[in-house]
């Protein structure tokens, strides 16, 4: 009897086996089986429906239903507003398991082909945030397989795939970064499927490489990493002239990004004679070698330049066209310039009817602008200038904080938004430059910036908090301002992403439209500054304060022990100062000579106590003084 039920048992099993295997379309490796809509029904469908979908299927094979339901669950996943890609790529599969890919039409192929991958912005941050942490993945895009795939099969149907389907691969691609597929893909579009490429299929190819480049990269790849994408650039570029394709504003742009990368300074000196009409030479001349169709310079070209010119390593010339591209001269100016020569007729107009009025190409900057100009310009030591332009920055910010309030109560909902705000990246170059000069005056100085900037940042979060609450509601739009979806995540000018590649090479006659002041994002901005300001001056200016204090006394200090003469500003001389009023001139305590455990500092071999160290320094203290005769 056992052994009767046992096998009755064993054949139910091998028939339910066989039933999944018939059934069962996903990979070996998934642990989810696919039964076909008619064996698994909804819970809340009635017989009715049941019936129905049985007498829709009389005649049919078995092979025949199960492909039209998952044709149908296809349909059915693409067709939903907020759609998940693993769901559309796993019916997809589904589909393409029982039929061939002539039995799905080509605008489905196309259709999923956009549809089973993440968005090219949440790919984009996804890759960008494993890079930081140091977690490289192992292939360039994790989706790649699939966009060859849905490629192949649009193939196989003997359609051949059209320039959008190349574009749509081709911002997968350059979201990650992922050059050498970039390439690959132009070619194939190119030679294989003899597509004509435009402005855009160019476009993206820069943006994959200029995108790359601002990843993080290995030590040991990035010299071949930069060597590929310099060739690279002037092989699209080559080409592009070949083709006889204007270099539109946004791929300029992505160019100059890309060569800055490279530090290529002979080609980025060119093409701003050629894109901008600024020769970095003499950036308030016209270039003698100048280009009719000039691209409009925005504040993007401008950090792109002031960075180009600041990792050279050249001030004056990164301090020149700051102030050239900043602040141009008016086109009136150009009357004075001499055009014969000669150094005794370089004042006064000379011929103005044979010199035109030259209005210099300029960009207004913006916070990144001088994050950028005082980087450079601390790192090459100059303190002198450091100082000057932290100081322009800081009235900068009070004159667009009181230039936006004015407009506020103009017009409450119209006024563009600030384009400036002192933050802590401005401040922190600066104090760099003093603390590795020890410049104990520069960093004072940069500390009571700090203390102003966190309390203007108190009182401006609180005054446009009340003007919140009582600022009326906006007045309904007839039209949408914008065709941007809610859903859609906002552009990251920060990166090579942030270009619009679907825009027309010829230049609009209307100005960009500014960006709307929003009171909520404002208010978010001041806290952010606020809090990081508040963290750095308490967790690390202090700190550096106090021990950079402390190493100028001993240092001072041993010279005094010693009998040298030291320089006081009181006295505008170097004197010899005694040990007595030295130790009461910077505040010395007299040191413990007993060894049993008082005091926790070390004594040192000149006489002096240490106290404590490096960053576990709380607060400012005074250094501690040990008198050796005491010990005789």
């Amino acid at each position: 009897m056992r052994r009767q039920i046992s096998k009755v048992c064993f054949s139910t099993t091998t028939q339910i086996h066989s039933l999944r295997r018939l059934v069962h379309t996903s990979a070996r490796c998934s642990s989810v089986i696919t039964l076909p809509l008619h064996i698994v029904h909804d819970v809340y469908s009635g017989p009715s429906t049941t019936a129905a979908s049985q007498r829709s299927f009389k005649g049919m094979s078995s092979r025949d239903i199960i492909q039209k339901e998952k044709l149908s669950a296809l349909m059915e996943v693409l067709s939903r507003e907020t759609r998940s890609y693993a769901r559309v790529w796993s019916c997809y599969l589904d589909f393409m398991n029982y039929a061939e890919c002539d039995d799905l039409p080509l605008e489905v192929h196309q259709a999923v082909l956009r549809r089973c991958v993440p968005g090219a912005y949440t790919l984009r941050t996804w890759t960008a945030r494993r890079m930081q942490a140091g977690q490289t993945p192992r292939i360039p895009h994790h989706f790649e397989a699939r966009l060859k795939t849905v490629m192949r099969n649009i193939r196989a149907t003997g359609a051949d795939a059209t320039l959008d389907d190349y574009h749509v691969v081709l911002h997968q691609l350059a979201a990650v970064g992922h050059y050498t597929g970039a390439m690959q893909v132009l070619a194939e579009l190119t030679h294989v499927c003899k597509l004509e490429p435009e402005s855009k299929t160019f476009g993206l190819c820069f943006k994959a490489i200029a995108h790359r480049l601002s990843l993080p990269i290995y030590k040991v790849q990035r010299a071949d990493m930069l060597a590929d994408a310099s060739k690279l650039c002037r092989k699209l570029l080559k080409e592009m002239s070949a083709r006889d394709m204007p270099l539109t504003s946004f791929n300029l742009d992505l160019v100059m990004r890309i060569l800055k990368e490279v530090l290529d300074q002979e080609g980025f000196h060119q093409l701003m004679k050629l894109g901008y009409g600024i020769d970095l030479d003499y950036p308030d001349h016209p270039p003698l070698q100048g280009s009719s169709m000039l691209s409009p310079f925005s504040t993007a070209a401008l950090n792109t330049t002031l960075d180009m010119l600041g990792r050279l390593g050249n001030v004056a010339k990164l301090v020149q066209t700051f102030e050239v591209l900043t602040q141009p001269l008016p086109p009136q100016a150009s009357q004075h310039y001499s055009q014969e020569f000669d150094d005794e007729d370089d004042f006064g107009i000379t011929n103005p009817a044979s010199t035109e009025p030259h209005q210099t190409p300029h960009a207004r900057p913006n916070t990144t602008s001088y994050n950028i100009l005082l980087k450079h310009i601390s790192r090459a030591g100059h303190a002198t200038f450091a100082r000057h332009y932290l100081y322009q920055a800081m009235r900068l910010d009070r004159s667009v904080d009181r230039l936006l309030r004015s407009q506020l109560y103009r017009d409450p909902h119209g006024t563009p938004a600030p384009h400036f705000g002192l933050n802590r990246g401005t401040i922190i170059p600066v104090f760099g430059e003093a603390n590795r000069d020890k410049n104990m005056e520069l960093m004072r100085w940069v500390g009571w910036v700090t203390r102003q900037t966190i309390r203007r940042k108190k009182n401006d979060i609180a005054w446009y908090s009340e003007l919140r609450n009582s600022l009326p509601p906006p007045p309904s739009p007839s039209e949408p301002p914008s065709s941007r979806s809610p859903s859609s995540p906002p552009p990251d000018v920060s990166t090579a992403l942030d270009v619009d590649l679907d825009t027309p090479s010829t230049l609009p006659e209307a100005p960009p439209q500014e960006k709307i002041f929003n009171i909520n994002l404002h208010l978010n901005i001041l806290q952010k500054n606020l809090d990081e300001l508040v963290t750095w001056y308490e967790s690390h200016y202090e700190v550096a304060l106090s021990r950079t204090t402390q190493r100028v006394k001993e240092r001072l200090g041993r010279r005094v022990w010693a009998g040298k003469n030291i320089y006081l500003l009181n006295k505008n001389a170097r004197v010899i100062v005694p040990r007595s009023a030295w130790t009461r001139m910077v505040n010395f305590k007299q040191g413990k000579t007993s060894f049993s455990g008082e005091h926790s500092g070390r004594i040192m071999r000149n006489g002096w106590v240490a106290g404590y160290k490096g960053l576990r320094a709380p607060r400012l203290q005074p250094l501690q003084f040990f008198d050796p005769s005491s010990m005789s």
